[in-house]
């Protein structure tokens, strides 16, 4: 959807601008590219797939760093470093 303002005869800038900007809000055109701006796609099923095994593996390693006693913070990373191969288990 395009709106077109033409400045009338004899208008200040400021009054054009804010006719301008009024036209603009009322037709709605801020609105919608400002709702479709942070709109993501829906992953697909092998992503999500992926993305939950993932994430059921890292809840696995912080359970058993958690029972160590390490804490949250300290189970999270180790479990982070075991799946990016950086330490062993």
């Amino acid at each position: 959807m395009v709106v077109s303002i033409k400045r009338k005869d004899n208008e200040t800038p400021s009054s054009f601008l804010f006719r301008a900007t009024k036209r603009i809000q009322k037709s709605g055109v801020l609105f919608e590219t400002r709702k479709k701006r942070f709109h993501a796609k829906t992953a697909s099923k092998a992503k999500r797939k992926v993305k939950a095994i993932h994430r059921l593996t890292i809840e696995g390693h912080m359970k058993k760093f958690l029972k160590l006693g390490y804490s949250q913070e300290e189970s999270i990373n180790m479990a982070r470093r075991i799946l990016k191969g950086i330490t062993r288990e």
